[in-house]
């Protein structure tokens, strides 16, 4: 055999050789694989019960955005806000977190409020976090991302992002078409946010199958030093204000809409 196919042969052993640990990676300690805070946006039906809040089918829609912080010892604390059509309710969070030997699966468990449980699954090399809820008579999934770490209004200054959502808004005593209490409707636009604060864009809406495009956004932004924010704001007049939480490198911002009404959260990215 030729020396050049030996040393081929010998290098293609070692080349597999050496992969062969990285195909069974595990950790020393596993709950250090998450040591940041997480910006989270959450969308879920609830088993209505006896509930006379608006309804889809047997269920009530809601939706959560908030932050979370790992700290790498499997405990965690953070705050979310949560929307059922009427109006934001905030919560202060605490629990615990568990990293299973793999690196990349595990549970999360609020010991505040309900005692929410989610089973997740790490990706991106820790850039997200995807759950499902763990609680039975809720369907509940979403996305947790790494947030930026530390704001101040110029953070946004001059940015513009796209988005395209979906949500609902309680029907009242529209006659337009209906899901169960709710008309569902999609936005897509584009929102930019001034140098003096000010918030200007277009909005592109089908509600209840109804087209509306090209409608005004206008209002106000602030942001606290935590990378949360609020606007004041009105999409076609309407009021349309969010709370939101900005993500890493100012990348993407995710927001809950806070009029009554509304069950509506989603993602902005930067154009």
């Amino acid at each position: 055999m030729k020396p050049s196919i030996v040393c081929t042969l010998v290098a293609v052993v070692f080349l597999f050789v050496g992969l062969a640990p990285r195909a069974s990676a595990s950790c020393n300690n596993p709950n250090s694989v998450l040591h940041a805070t997480y910006g989270w946006e959450g969308h879920a039906l609830g088993a209505a019960g006896t509930t006379n809040a608006p309804k889809v089918g047997d269920f009530a829609p809601y939706v959560q955005v908030g932050q979370i912080t790992f700290d790498g010892n499997g405990n965690f604390s953070g705050s979310h806000d949560t929307n059922e059509g009427a109006g934001v309710l905030p919560h202060a969070d605490l629990g615990t977190y568990s990293v299973n030997s793999d690196c990349t699966t595990g549970t999360i468990s609020f010991t505040t409020g309900i005692g929410f449980n989610m089973s997740i699954v790490i990706t991106s090399g820790g850039q997200e976090i995807k759950y499902v809820g763990a609680n039975t008579g809720a369907i509940n999934s979403g996305t947790m991302r790494l947030m930026a770490a530390s704001c101040s209004a110029s953070i946004l200054s001059g940015n513009s992002y796209g988005y395209s959502t979906d949500g609902f808004v309680a029907a009242g005593n529209g006659n337009g078409p209906h899901v169960g209490g709710f008309v569902a409707f999609a936005h897509a636009g584009q929102i930019s946010f001034g140098t003096d604060g000010s918030i200007s864009g277009v909005d592109n809406a089908s509600l209840g199958g109804v087209l509306m495009p090209s409608q005004p956004i206008a209002g106000t932004y602030t942001v606290n030093s935590d990378c949360t924010g609020t606007t004041t704001m009105t999409i076609a007049g309407a009021d349309s204000s969010w709370h939101f939480v900005i993500l890493q490198d100012a990348g993407q911002i995710i927001f809950v809409a806070t009029p009554i009404g509304y069950v509506w959260a989603g993602a902005l990215t930067k154009e």
